[in-house]
């Protein structure tokens, strides 16, 4: 992590419990947010990963198991059971999203861009600089 002056002037004890504690705060959160996602469009967290490492372009199996450090069976039962959801389309060892894929994630992605967005409005500025470094570098 690159730190400059400016950077450590707020790392004083107290601004590091705070970042820390906004930290976990945003974690909470952002996990209970995923969470009602994964109930509202009857996902498991599994399979909202999936979801989104293809939506980043990862059409083939081995790339998908690899990024988000699922065994092969395990990723097979999920593109399966997305399959049968009809979120995705298994096609030549390509796995494509159909348009209800494409309409649920980014419903979901919306939904918790939200919940980001209203904890970093609630983050006290002078500590933004560490908060930002420190989720960087996680």
């Amino acid at each position: 992590m690159n730190l400059s002056f400016a950077d450590t002037l707020y790392f004083k004890k107290e601004n590091i419990l705070e970042i820390i504690l906004g930290l976990h705060r945003s974690y909470k959160s952002l996990q209970g947010e995923i969470q009602s996602c994964c109930e509202i469009y009857n996902l498991t967290f599994n399979e909202l990963l999936v979801l989104l490492e293809i939506r980043k372009g990862f059409i083939k199996k081995i790339d998908i198991a690899n990024k988000i450090y699922l065994k092969k069976q395990n990723l097979n039962l999920i593109i399966k059971d997305l399959s049968k959801k009809k979120i995705i389309v298994n096609e030549n060892d390509k796995i494509i999203i159909t348009k209800i894929g494409n309409d649920t994630i980014e419903k979901t992605i919306n939904r918790i861009n939200e919940k980001i967005i209203k904890i970093f409005k609630k983050t006290d500025p002078k500590n933004m600089a560490g908060f930002i470094n420190i989720i960087e570098s996680i």
